[in-house]
């Protein structure tokens, strides 16, 4: 979480940014060795400039997740050659930019709109990666995948993900590692769920462990890891992990188009339907803890609130296609 003093930092050096980015790309690149650490730290204690340019590219890498490790690799070929500049180039903006310009690049949903795969609002999609890792995304989700020599990686950039991953080489290790706002997860031999709500300050991660085990990084508290084992669920932001809960039965039965109900408030059936249709869905307060309880496709929301409005004493009001509530009879 920002302080008050990082909102109001002096303004870096143009030369002493790009010199940081590119020491930041370096170092971040896994191909770093011990000559190249004492290199970034003689060029730091070289010039107050340099020194306050690379406290800022830290900070931008922590609050942004900038330096993925596939573009920060040193490579060859002309097309990965120019990503990485082009990398390098947004890292010396942003780490020159005032902590305002970064709120605004935060906030903006452009990852959502560039991300290399997305489902549409009620959509379900599921998918195999090479490894043989199987994805399920679920309605409005948006990630990208990217695998190299040393890590299997998914970074999720809003929404929810199902993942079952494929054995992991013992003589040629790729840990399989989602990445969220908040933070990573890494699988440990793992069936579990990821899942991204909110934006910019009150981004909040959940994942629910249904086989194996996973162990969670918070984004700003690195060394503080939590290990959540299979039948439990927890939730992290940028700095803690919360103590980890039962995970309720039938967790994951969106993964196969259902939406399950146990004895649960309606207001909540509401909000999750509404998860997977367009417009405006609610519900008049009076009706809101009605119970309910059954299995529904969610694949025909309208559907859904036709049978609700069958077994409970309440109505479908539709002003508009896109404008429906549930009122009480």
């Amino acid at each position: 979480m920002n302080t008050i003093a990082e909102r109001f930092l002096p303004a870096v050096d143009p030369r002493a940014a790009r010199e940081a980015a590119q020491w930041l790309m370096q170092l971040r690149s896994g191909q770093c060795s011990e000559t190249d650490r004492l290199e970034c730290q003689a060029w730091r204690e070289a010039d107050p400039a340099n020194e306050l340019a690379w406290q800022r590219a830290e900070m931008v890498s922590r609050t942004l997740g900038m330096v993925p490790p596939a573009v920060g690799m040193p490579v060859l070929d002309r097309p990965a050659l120019l990503e990485r500049r082009a990398s390098v180039k947004t890292l010396a903006m942003l780490i020159a930019a005032s902590p305002i310009v970064w709120a605004a690049y935060r906030a903006a949903p452009w990852q959502e709109w560039t991300a290399g795969t997305r489902t549409a609002k009620g959509e379900i999609r599921h998918m195999t990666l090479g490894d043989g890792t199987r994805l399920v995304l679920n309605t409005e989700t948006a990630i990208d995948i990217a695998f190299d020599d040393t890590i299997r990686l998914v970074k999720l950039h809003a929404g929810e993900i199902h993942i079952e991953t494929a054995s992991d080489p013992v003589n040629r290790p790729h840990p399989f590692v989602v990445q969220s706002e908040n933070g990573r997860v890494r699988a440990i031999g793992t069936r579990f769920s990821v899942r991204l709500e909110g934006a910019l300050i009150d981004a909040r991660t959940h994942v629910a462990v249904t086989q194996g085990a996973v162990e969670i990084r918070p984004g700003n508290a690195y060394h503080a890891l939590q290990v959540v084992a299979a039948g439990q669920q927890t939730s992290f932001d940028s700095d803690a992990v919360s103590a980890p809960s039962p995970l309720p039965a039938h967790a994951d039965a969106w993964v196969n188009g259902v939406l399950m109900a146990d004895d649960t408030p309606l207001q909540e059936i509401v909000e999750q339907i509404a998860r997977y249709r367009p417009g405006v869905l609610r519900c008049h307060p009076s009706v809101a803890d009605l119970r309910v309880s059954g299995a529904f496709q969610l694949k025909d929301t309208d559907n859904i609130l036709h049978l609700l409005q069958r077994s409970l004493p309440i109505r479908v009001q539709k002003r508009t296609r896109y404008w429906v509530s549930l009122e009480p009879t």
